[in-house]
C-alpha cells in the first residue's frame, strides 16, 4: 500500500468541498483510511455544518475519522496528523499566489516544510479535479530518493497516468572558471552536452535498478540552478503533479544562508506538489 492513512486539513472555505472530494478519491485509490482534521472550536453548529459538508462530498460516515483541534493552525494540524498515524497529509493552495496565502495564511508553507509525514499540496482545488495524468519526479540518489520514485510510480499506475518523467538536476562546479580559462564557449557547450549525457546514463542505471514495470517512463537531465530548472521544466511540460523527496530536517549552515533547492519550488508552485518523507 502506498499510503495507509490519508489526512486532510479541512476548513469551511470555498475550497473545503473540492478538497474533501479529492481526499475521498485518493482514499479510494489507495484503499486507505481517512482522517479529517479541522482547527477550530467544536460547537453544535460547527459540528452540524461540518457533517453537512462531508455528506455533500459523498463520504460515508463510517469511512472517515473527524478530529477537532485548537491552537495555532499549522502546529495543530501537524500534531493531529502525527498523533493519528497519518502518512499522507493533504492541503490546498492557489496556484497563482506566489507565497501561497490562501490556505489559512502561511499554513500550507509550514506544512510543506515541517510536517512529519508526506504532504500533498493541491493547487487550485476544484470539484472537477480529475486524476493526475502527467507525473514529474525529482530524483535524488539516496534511499529516500528511491522511496519517492517507487511511491510515485505506483501512484501513477493507479491513476493510469499518461506520462511519468524522472528529472535529475546537476551543476558543474567551476564551470565559469572553465569558460574564462578556455576562452571558448563552443568547447564549454560540448563539455556541457557530455556531462548531460553522463547524468542521463547514471539516471538510467538508477531507474533500471528500481525495476519499474507497468508504465512507460523517460529520463531527463537538467543542467543549471537546482530547483529553478526542475520547476521550469515541470511548468513548461504541463505536468499536473510534481514529486520531490523531502530535504533533511537539519539544514547545514550554508543552507540557512542560501535558499535550499526546494525553496525555489515552494516560492511558486508549478502544479500540485507531493513531498515524500519517510
Amino acid at each position: 500500500m502506498i499510503f495507509t492513512k490519508i489526512g486532510l486539513a479541512i476548513t469551511f472555505s470555498p475550497n473545503g468541498l473540492p478538497l474533501l472530494k479529492t481526499a475521498a478519491r485518493i482514499q479510494n485509490l489507495f484503499s486507505s483510511k481517512l482522517c479529517l482534521i479541522h482547527v477550530g472550536e467544536k460547537t453544535d453548529y460547527s459540528e452540524i455544518q461540518m457533517k453537512k459538508l462531508i455528506e455533500k462530498a459523498g463520504i460515508p460516515e463510517e469511512s472517515y475519522q473527524l478530529v477537532w483541534q485548537n491552537g495555532e493552525p499549522s502546529k495543530a494540524i501537524i500534531n493531529a496528523a502525527s498523533e493519528n498515524g497519518v502518512d499522507l497529509l493533504i492541503a490546498g493552495a492557489l496556484e497563482k499566489e506566489t507565497v501561497i496565502k490562501y490556505y489559512m495564511g502561511s499554513v500550507a508553507r509550514t506544512l510543506m516544510r515541517e510536517a512529519l509525514c508526506s504532504v500533498l499540496i493541491i493547487t487550485n482545488p476544484s470539484s472537477e479535479l480529475g486524476s493526475f495524468k502527467k507525473f514529474c519526479v525529482s530524483v535524488e540518489f539516496s534511499s529516500l530518493g528511491e522511496t519517492a520514485v517507487k511511491k510515485s510510480y505506483e501512484f501513477a499506475k493507479l491513476e493510469k497516468a499518461e506520462e511519468f518523467v524522472l528529472i535529475k538536476e546537476f551543476e558543474v562546479p567551476g564551470l565559469a572558471i572553465t569558460v574564462y580559462d578556455s576562452g571558448s564557449t563552443q568547447d564549454t557547450q560540448k563539455s556541457k552536452l557530455q556531462w548531460q549525457h553522463e547524468e542521463e546514463e547514471k539516471l538510467g542505471i538508477f531507474a533500471k535498478e528500481l525495476n519499474l514495470k507497468g508504465l512507460k517512463y523517460y529520463n531527463v537531465a537538467l543542467f543549471g540552478k537546482q530547483g529553478w530548472e526542475a520547476r521550469n521544466f515541470v511548468k513548461n511540460n504541463g505536468s499536473d503533479l510534481f514529486v520531490v523527496p523531502s530535504p533533511p530536517k537539519k539544514l547545514k549552515f550554508f543552507d540557512k544562508i542560501f535558499q535550499h533547492d526546494l525553496e525555489f519550488i515552494l516560492s511558486q508552485l508549478p502544479c500540485s506538489l507531493l513531498i515524500i518523507r519517510n
